[in-house]
């Protein structure tokens, strides 16, 4: 079969490297730019499979006109695409845009693409129900959990030495936010929490994806003495020395669909708090294999933080964060991702 992802590559995250790469060579995955492939997609023979993750950036706008038209022309490209024989499977990494214009036209616009897809993918089966309830008119539903390596920034360091190359003192309580910097990540209420943790210290590192919410984050934390603020791309072994020498990684979420940063956490055996929001509740199992507290409440945030650096079986947590996503490497998510391509491809026409 013949597979064009779109978009053809991510420039800040590994999955689609990591997703396609256990792919048999017998399959041909088409990762050229969308202007390059799609007239072989388009007027090619044989069994293609248009596979979409992400199209926020070709639909959003400021100016809701704009955004209509953008939208619109979109779905009528996914028409025209189907009408040439071509099958399209969609994993929904997110329900909506997450710096989202126009809601009323990103819902239809969604329902639309919906419409033209033979089957989707979703990462939690709350996706797979929030779907179906707000999109009656979904059908072919697979839930596929988030694939991870079995060491996602490669070998982490001892404590020790990573404390050290940081210049961390070797005792103090440190938590760690990992990854893009964007409005929805919700670093606001962990910023608060930080007020009533003073003897610990926030280390907040990831790429600025946003770099208004950046500056705003700037300004909230500057009084701070207890945030530290890294706004880079961490390439894997600076990510793994943040990761070995943090007591515990916090992602604060005001709304998620699928988290990869809480993947590779897990699958780096580091102990994760997250809130009560229904797909990380599929992943988190409180005081178990991380820590949950109440969705966008400071006090809850703070007790599960300290609940973390009080845990006398902090790192049997860790182990079980770990063993609970084992049987989802990417050999094993590239297989299942497989057979549902099979199924739409062999499906009646």
């Amino acid at each position: 079969m013949d597979i064009y992802p779109f978009p053809p590559r991510l420039a800040q995250s590994p999955y689609l490297d990591a997703l396609y790469a256990e792919f048999p060579s017998t399959d041909r995955i088409d990762r050229r730019s969308p202007r390059r492939a799609i007239w072989r997609m388009l007027f090619g023979r044989g069994q293609r499979l248009f596979h979409l993750h992400f199209f926020d950036a070709l639909v959003q706008h400021p100016h809701r006109i704009v955004c209509w038209f953008r939208s619109l022309g979109w779905i009528l490209l996914l028409a025209f695409i189907r009408a040439r024989g071509v099958r399209i499977v969609w994993t929904v990494h997110n329900l909506q845009p997450h710096e989202c214009y126009h809601p009323s036209i990103a819902m239809r616009t969604i329902g639309s693409v919906i419409r033209q897809c033979h089957a989707l993918t979703v990462h939690h089966h709350s996706t797979k129900a929030s779907i179906q309830k707000r999109y009656p008119h979904a059908r072919n539903i697979h839930v596929i959990v988030h694939g991870h390596a079995s060491e996602p920034f490669g070998p982490l360091p001892t404590r020790n030495s990573a404390r050290t190359s940081l210049g961390l003192d070797a005792e103090l309580p440190v938590f760690l936010y990992l990854g893009m910097i964007r409005r929805y990540k919700g670093l606001e209420v962990l910023i608060e929490a930080m007020a009533l943790l003073p003897q610990t210290l926030l280390i907040i590192a990831g790429h600025p994806g946003d770099k208004a919410y950046l500056s705003e984050i700037h300004q909230r934390s500057a009084r701070s003495i207890n945030i530290s603020l890294h706004p880079r791309f961490m390439a894997d072994a600076e990510a793994a020395r943040y990761l070995a020498a943090c007591d515990g990684v916090v992602l604060p979420y005001t709304e998620i669909t699928t988290s990869g940063m809480l993947v590779a956490a897990q699958a780096a055996g580091v102990v994760c708090v997250v809130p009560n929001l229904p797909p990380l509740l599929e992943q988190v199992r409180d005081g178990v294999n991380g820590f949950v507290y109440l969705h966008g409440n400071t006090t809850s945030l703070v007790a599960a933080m300290e609940r973390l650096i009080s845990a006398p079986n902090r790192n049997e947590i860790g182990r079980n964060a770990r063993t609970a996503i084992a049987a989802h490497t990417w050999p094993t998510v590239a297989n299942q991702f497989r057979n549902v391509f099979v199924s739409v491809l062999q499906e009646v026409r």
